[in-house]
């Protein structure tokens, strides 16, 4: 009698089933994980900030970044991403509806009561900005803000002002094939890096690869297909540097580190900036991964402060309401999502968290920048009115 053939419950015949529903429960797992669906949110060192109010149109202010005068920031903000949002896809203009410029605001949030001033860029049309970035040159002391720009019925650029007190100057506009979905911009200050007009070199993140609405939402959640790349202003051309991202967004650092935020992957790396020099004598970058962190939700826009070693992440703690937020018939009416500050203490490798506000106080945190001088949060919100000012 033949000896009883055993029986495995991992017989070849049963990974047919196994691996989808293996590939399956991994794909469920990280886009709860991703969603923040059990993220619990509390209120956390609320209790010194006050949400600082302005114009109507102060409003949607994506990014800031302290001036080198002491208690200003500038902010890039634009009031109609709360029908038109380019990066996700969504489009809830009505034909005909007349759009209004996004702007550039100077706000002496030290005052009282804050001081906002609209920066004059009159002759400049079809302008939405997103991130933004101060270079001062070292010389001449001259403040060049350089701001991503999504216009509507134009491909994406960087558009570059000299500032001039309370009037922005356009010096020029930078289009490439390659800076196809900007978000957020990083400068470099080495003087090698500047090309003859004074223009600096900077990274830039692409939030997505496709530009079709329903691919690009299929690409936040699916695929790892977003970059960034450096322009350098000593050749006028763009060269990836960092590839095969989820939905990157945040870019800061110095000449020596980058730092870059995963949105759908709930982290940020950081990377070693190598700066070097050709053969033509021309310069040029390469970057080496280091290291990562995760954050307790999607990770927004970052700022570094090298003399502390410590990294501003502005996060969202529960995606799953900022998605919502944006699918909402009329987002100035939904429920604001949760914000949250972390702090990556680059000396230790601890991350921890310094602020988080349910949305009742302030929502959809896009950017948080520290003061150290006077003690200062401010956290601007891609779909807040004003700013929220807190104590250290």
């Amino acid at each position: 009698m033949p000896p009883a053939q055993k029986t495995y419950w991992f017989h070849f015949k049963y990974w047919g089933a196994v691996i989808p529903i293996a590939i399956i429960a991994s794909f469920l797992y990280k886009t709860i994980l991703i969603l923040g669906i059990f993220n619990e949110i509390k209120d956390f060192n609320t209790e010194s900030c006050e949400k600082i109010t302005g114009p109507k149109d102060f409003m949607n202010c994506e990014d800031i970044i302290l001036s080198d005068e002491p208690g200003v920031i500038y902010a890039s903000c634009d009031p109609v991403r709360s029908y038109y949002n380019n990066i996700m896809g969504v489009n809830k203009l009505v034909p005909g509806q007349p759009v209004e410029n996004g702007a550039i605001w100077k706000v002496d949030y030290n005052q009282q009561p804050a001081d906002f001033k609209k920066l004059d860029m009159s002759l400049l049309q079809d302008y939405h900005p997103l991130g933004i970035s101060l270079y001062i040159n070292p010389v001449s002391g001259e403040k060049t803000l350089l701001t991503i720009n999504l216009p509507h019925n134009e491909s994406s650029s960087v558009e570059i002002f000299t500032v001039q007190q309370d009037k922005l100057v356009h010096k020029r506009t930078i289009r490439h094939p390659e800076l196809y979905s900007p978000n957020s911009i990083h400068v470099l200050q080495d003087d090698h890096f500047r090309s003859q007009d004074g223009t600096p070199s900077f990274f830039f993140s692409n939030d997505h690869y496709y530009s079709s609405p329903l691919l690009k939402q299929a690409e936040t959640f699916l695929f790892p297909m977003t970059n960034v790349m450096f322009y350098n202003a000593r050749t006028d051309q763009i060269q990836k540097v960092i590839d095969r991202l989820a939905f990157s967004n945040g870019v800061a650092g110095t000449d020596d580190i980058l730092f870059v935020s995963e949105t759908s992957a709930g982290k940020v790396r950081q990377y070693k900036i190598n700066r070097k020099t050709d053969e033509q004598g021309l310069p040029y970058v390469s970057v080496d991964f280091e290291r990562e962190t995760r954050v307790n939700g999607s990770p927004d826009n970052l700022h570094y402060y090298p003399e502390k070693e410590i990294l501003a992440i502005a996060t969202h703690p529960k995606p799953i309401e900022f998605y919502k937020m944006i699918a909402a018939p009329d987002i100035n009416k939904a429920p604001k999502s949760p914000s949250e500050i972390d702090i990556w203490d680059i000396s230790t490798g601890e991350t921890r968290m310094i602020l988080q506000d349910d949305g009742s106080l302030y929502g959809t945190s896009s950017t948080g920048i520290i003061d150290i001088k006077h003690s200062k949060l401010i956290v601007s919100g891609v779909f807040e009115e004003g700013i929220l000012v807190c104590d250290l």
